[in-house]
């Protein structure tokens, strides 16, 4: 025997909306980090004259991991407001 659907709660769904603006925050979050690092890196490594120093490859991925960091900070704060 079927049982009939079960209608969401406001509850259930006000949560799995906050489980997906997390999720949303996390990915930036990666998307920041990957693009900061690995991108500046990238550039200075194989650029045939790179037009930045070592130096500022470390500043853009310091601030590229602690804006990462900030993000996913932001995000695990979401899903703990409740």
């Amino acid at each position: 025997m079927d049982s009939p659907a079960r209608e969401p709660a406001m509850g259930d769904i006000n949560d799995e909306r906050r489980r997906l603006s997390a999720t949303w925050l996390n990915t930036i979050a990666s998307g920041v980090v990957s693009a900061g690092s690995c991108g500046s890196l990238l550039a200075y490594s194989f650029g045939p004259r790179p037009g930045i120093s070592g130096l500022q490859v470390l500043v853009v991925s310091t601030c590229a991991l602690g804006l990462g960091a900030t993000l996913h900070l932001l995000a695990r704060a979401l899903l703990n407001n409740r």
